[in-house]
């Protein structure tokens, strides 16, 4: 996966962020399949095609290789501008949409949400990376947006805070079992997004 061209990128510019990009995707492929410390930067250069010192040109070692697949993640999710336009869709269907979207943004960046989540237990700063650039971004721009349809009477009052954390631990966890290799939720994640919607809308007791 290409990073995004910045505008104004002159020829050289771009050639550089593609060189870059090219490493960041054989560095996020091998830490998916040997893991981050049995992976060499040489492994990485063979499998990018380019040199050892041309890689070094680019990341100073491996952690700051990791630190470039973490930032190129925060780059690749795309939230605020679905939110920006779901505010006169329905309520649950905004919910099931986001559910779907998550799937397809795993989806995408497979090997380098594997990548980085080998080493977040392990690796302190890497993990406080990943909360501060990917999980709250997320998190603050769900609760605007609950929050908003709150104040417009579409949702009832709720714990804008702590619904936003379920919904996210929920998908969360839904990935995991993903990456592990849970039949049921790689198969069937549309009907899951569809689970979580209704037991979010209209919970689980039959006497309701």
């Amino acid at each position: 996966m290409l990073e995004l061209e910045k505008p104004h990128q002159n020829r050289r510019q771009r050639r550089a962020a593609a060189r870059r990009a090219v490493i960041l995707d054989a560095a996020a492929n091998l830490f998916a399949e040997k893991g981050f410390h049995r992976t060499t930067t040489r492994d990485i250069a063979a499998a990018a095609d380019v040199s050892e010192g041309t890689l070094y040109n680019y990341f100073e070692n491996k952690d700051d290789i990791l630190f470039g697949i973490m930032s190129r993640l925060a780059e690749s999710q795309d939230l605020h501008t679905s939110l920006a336009h779901a505010l006169p869709d329905d309520a649950r269907d905004f919910l099931y949409d986001t559910l779907v979207q998550r799937k397809v943004f795993v989806d995408q960046n497979s090997a380098m949400l594997q990548s980085v989540l080998s080493e977040i237990l392990v690796n302190p700063e890497l993990r406080q990376r990943y909360y501060r650039e990917l999980i709250l971004p997320n998190i603050a721009l769900l609760e605007g947006h609950l929050q908003t349809r709150q104040d417009l009477g579409q949702i009832r009052s709720i714990d804008i805070s702590m619904s936003v954390r379920l919904l996210v631990a929920l998908t969360n966890g839904l990935f995991f079992l993903d990456v592990l290799g849970d039949p049921l939720v790689q198969a069937q994640w549309d009907e899951l997004s569809q689970l979580i919607t209704s037991i979010f809308f209209d919970g689980v007791d039959a006497r309701q």
